[in-house]
């Protein structure tokens, strides 16, 4: 299977598939909130949800593992350390800004936010490893990727900044900064121990620590437990353990530039899936993010660097 994952003829296919998988979770996860009813307001039970979702994904990942008596290979038991800050920042942390914004943000609009996140990433990887370095083009490509999520806030009239607010586009910002550097972690993770066994361990830490806080939060009501939320939440499941396997391989045998520019289609899938799943309201703003974003993203990790 690691065959599969170095090789770059299969890269772009991979990483498309988890682009998809992470655009369709979006509107999911609004999904599940109507179904089990949990309120924007209900923090406790927003981030037990997501704690849910994690702890299971896990568990599917390291289940998988075992089936394959995959270990996880640790040179150094101090090496640890790495798997537990991977599960705070990209599981924990990561998630709970996310779910917490999304209750306060359209789907479509918080896709598009969270594609910050690659930006974030790129700039992470200049300072961090030798064998990235910051570009005309890439510095380009993030100046324009910015300007295209200013563009799709902004409300020209009267009440300019009217939709910005911290409880909504401010942890989604937060939740794509966790993104990035859950992403540097990963790389350096994966030469440490076997990536799969950690992404499956990470989650599951990750998903107990969530678990933990919405328990001792609380949620507002019970939840109503419907035949339609309960696939809602597998699917979730499914994505999670499916696509951070899949996606956390591809960063540990390829440059992350070379993963991450596949990023730049989960707002243009995610404003779509909003639109099909939740009847949510196609703006030109989107329109016009969605191609800046896109271009910004391609500029970031095309070729044609100029130092």
């Amino acid at each position: 299977m690691e065959d599969l994952f170095r090789c770059s003829r299969y890269k772009p296919l991979l990483a498309i598939f988890c682009a998809f998988g992470w655009s369709l979770a979006y509107p999911l996860i609004k999904i599940g909130y109507q179904e089990f009813q949990i309120s924007s307001a209900d923090l406790g039970g927003k981030i037990l949800f997501a704690g849910i979702r994690f702890l299971f994904a896990g568990l599917l990942v390291s289940g998988f593992c075992c089936l394959r008596k995959q270990k996880l290979e640790l040179d150094n038991k101090r090496d640890i350390g790495w798997l537990i800050l991977l599960a705070i920042v990209n599981i924990a942390l990561h998630y709970m800004f996310a779910y917490i914004g999304l209750g306060y943000n359209q789907s479509a609009r918080s896709t598009i936010l969270d594609s910050m996140g690659g930006f974030f990433l790129i700039i992470l990887s200049t300072m961090i490893f030798s064998d990235d370095h910051m570009s005309t083009a890439k510095l380009l490509g993030c100046v324009l990727g910015i300007l295209g999520i200013i563009a799709m806030n902004i409300q020209p009239g009267v009440d300019f900044f009217e939709n910005i607010t911290f409880k909504g586009d401010g942890m989604i910002l937060l939740n794509a900064g966790c993104g990035a550097f859950g992403g540097v972690i990963t790389r350096v993770t994966s030469k440490k121990m076997n990536m799969m066994k950690a992404t499956g361990q990470s989650m599951m830490i990750g998903g107990a620590f969530l678990l933990t806080i919405g328990m001792v939060i609380g949620t507002e009501q019970s939840w109503r437990v419907t035949l339609k939320g309960v696939l809602v939440l597998f699917a979730l499941m499914m994505i999670s353990a499916v696509c951070y396997a899949i996606y956390n391989e591809l960063l540990a045998y390829h440059p992350i530039s070379k993963v991450a520019i596949y990023n730049a289609l989960i707002p243009v899938l995610g404003v779509i899936f909003s639109a099909l799943l939740l009847k949510e309201a196609l703006k030109w703003q989107y329109f016009i993010a969605v191609m800046m974003v896109a271009c910004g993203i391609y500029l970031v990790n095309s070729r044609r660097d100029v130092s």
